[in-house]
């Protein structure tokens, strides 16, 4: 397949990208002396600390200038939008989901596997990881990262004013939501109408499938047509008649559910450990990371969470292919042990890496937490990104928000679901 094929809003955006200088194309003495890098990653968040550090390292020891390009959410477009005139960035530092699941299969981005082992890189980047970023058709499809866990964030400070124990089972949580309501608290706040929601709805789908099960209805759909898939949405129908999520849960975002717990108005909440960093310290220290409560005859003979190794990885454009050797050098010193280390201990950043972390280096308690007592204490599940299609992600988050709302059964949910997965074949 030939390079991305863009609309007539891709046009137009890439006619505000060039008219703001943001795609010049290099002379070829820049060519070997600069790198320009597009990233999520922005100047707000604690990971951009000891990567900003690192590429001034990295210019200091090489002379090599890197020019780094922050997009936050909208870096799809802008990437695209360049890719369209040839301008775009010689590399990414983003994860793999939705659009970027098809970047190599679309020419976007050059495949990533024979570099591991000539760069060596095999010690540094384990395997498993590097199946999590392999297409259907065995490519790399970039160089695997940092990494994420998802768990169930419990206020236990919240629990304890209240008499309330922390929930175990789904009847436990069902017994505790009511008790909380009547303290006039919230239960679980989630982004009913935006990706967030999305995954914990298909967390509960996935509670009565083994793990191939899962990944065959995440990749096809077909959930009306499987029974255990059926039974982990009735158990979502009945956590949600319970009263267990928060009040208008089907309008929020993920933004506005994290700040329902950060604000003390929602006692538990499934966030990612991207918050980790960002949370009131005293907050963090009366939070009990765990997992989504056991279902009677479901899958996980314990609470499960999402873990992944998917939420950045270093991608090379065709820009970047043309200028190899250099891009070899940064990406060879942002995989040294020295980087990695200050990546996870002084970004917070939970590495997709073979990366030995000292929990006693750690500042966030919650990160501290998840290296200690939450992994051992869950069981995890399979992560839906890695196999529901590209296509099929973003229309799924209208048709998951149907769920989030009163009064729609597991049949309505389903055939919703469903009819997504056939009008993206």
């Amino acid at each position: 397949m030939g390079k991305l094929k863009l609309g007539v809003a891709g046009v137009a955006a890439l006619a505000l990208v060039t008219a703001c200088g943001g795609g010049q194309v290099p002379s070829q003495e820049q060519a070997t002396t600069a790198l320009t890098l597009q990233t999520n990653w922005t100047s707000g968040g604690a990971e951009s600390v000891p990567l900003k550090k690192a590429l001034a390292d990295f210019t200091a020891k090489t002379g090599i200038q890197v020019k780094v390009l922050e997009n936050g959410d909208d870096l799809n477009q802008v990437y695209e939008t360049s890719l369209l005139a040839g301008q775009e960035a010689d590399v990414l530092l983003v994860g793999l989901l939705e659009k970027q699941l098809d970047w190599v299969k679309n020419g976007a981005v050059v495949p990533a596997e024979e570099y591991v082992q000539a760069w060596g890189l095999g010690e540094a980047i384990p395997a498993e990881s590097l199946a999590d970023w392999k297409d259907p058709e065995g490519h790399l499809r970039g160089l695997p990262y940092a990494g994420f866990t998802w768990p169930w964030w419990y206020n236990k400070t919240l629990f304890d004013k209240h008499g309330i124990a922390l929930p175990q089972t789904t009847e436990d949580l069902f017994a505790a939501g009511k008790k909380l309501r009547a303290q006039g608290v919230g239960g679980v706040a989630i982004g009913g109408n935006d990706w967030s929601g999305q995954k914990v709805f298909m967390q509960y789908l996935e509670t009565y499938l083994d793990a191939p099960s899962a990944k065959k209805i995440f990749a096809e759909g077909g959930t009306c047509a499987s029974p255990d898939a059926m039974k982990g949405i009735e158990l979502f129908v009945r956590t949600r008649e319970a009263g267990v999520f928060v009040d208008g849960v089907e309008g929020l975002t993920a933004d506005q559910a994290t700040a329902l717990y950060q604000e003390g108005k929602a006692a538990i909440a499934p966030i990612g450990s991207w918050s980790f960093s960002s949370t009131d310290e005293a907050l963090a220290k009366g939070t009990v990371l765990g997992g989504m409560p056991v279902a009677a005859g479901g899958t996980y003979a314990r609470p499960n969470a999402f873990r992944g190794s998917t939420s950045a990885g270093w991608w090379i454009s065709p820009n970047g292919k043309k200028k190899i050797d250099t891009v070899k050098q940064l990406i060879q010193y942002m995989y040294s042990p020295e980087v990695l280390d200050h990546m996870a201990t002084d970004g917070g950043v939970v590495m997709a890496t073979n990366t030995t972390v000292d929990p006693a280096k750690l500042g966030s308690p919650l990160l501290r937490q998840s290296y200690t007592t939450f992994s051992k204490s869950v069981d995890f599940a399979v992560m839906p990104d890695l196999y529901v299609p590209a296509n099929v992600g973003n229309p799924l988050y209208r048709a998951t928000s149907i769920a989030y709302s009163k009064g729609n059964d597991a049949k309505k949910i389903c055939a919703a679901v469903d009819e997504v997965y056939r009008a993206a074949q």
